[in-house]
């Protein structure tokens, strides 16, 4: 069984930063409606098990031929993680994503959440290593994820189409993505501490 809960915090913090889904989600509804935008989440929920799936397949088959697999794979998302708040500190660049993507389909959510980095994080540094040991652990942990994806995709589509439309008062852009890197980092830790 499952020793530790604490990627759950993990887990929302990265499915909650601004990322190119999440972006792709808030556009669509601020150009499409909420209603419409809604049939977009299971795209998006199949991008990320398609994604998360492949890279598990990839640390699966190749831990056995380079047993040094996994730990570069989780180095790597730390410091994808260290890169994306830094990056998420300086930028904010929802209105011109949203100025470039006047139609969104599904399937570029698809698309665009299968080729997400956080597809390997999730794979390689959040999820616990006992995932992928039964069938039990990984249903658990997918279906730990789909409870939190879903929330997160509704909370991007409303939140993302009031910011859009400048209904949020007090809160522009930059301020989410300083507070998303910040937040982002707090909920880190239990991973980073993991790897050392």
């Amino acid at each position: 069984m499952i020793e530790s809960w604490f990627f759950v915090l993990a887990m929302l913090a990265v499915l909650l930063i601004p990322g190119p889904t999440n972006a792709l989600l808030a556009s669509a509804a601020h150009q499409q409606g909420i209603a419409k935008t809604a049939s977009f989440i299971p795209a998006e929920w199949l991008g990320y098990l398609y994604g998360i799936g492949i890279w598990a397949l990839f640390i699966h088959l190749g831990q056995p031929i380079w047993p040094a697999l996994s730990t570069i794979l989780h180095a790597i998302s730390a410091l994808y993680v260290i890169w994306l708040a830094f990056n998420l500190w300086k930028s904010s660049h929802l209105q011109r994503h949203s100025q470039h993507h006047k139609s969104v389909r599904p399937k570029q959510v698809f698309f665009s959440t299968l080729k997400n980095p956080k597809a390997l994080l999730f794979a390689a540094g959040i999820f616990p290593p006992e995932t992928w040991d039964s069938l039990e652990n990984a249903f658990l942990v997918l279906a730990v994820f789909s409870l939190i994806l879903f929330p997160v995709a509704w909370f991007w589509m409303v939140f993302g189409r009031a910011l859009l439309a400048g209904n949020v008062k007090g809160l522009k852009a930059d301020r989410l993505y300083k507070g998303s890197a910040m937040l982002l980092l707090v909920c880190m830790l239990p991973v980073i501490f993991r790897f050392f």
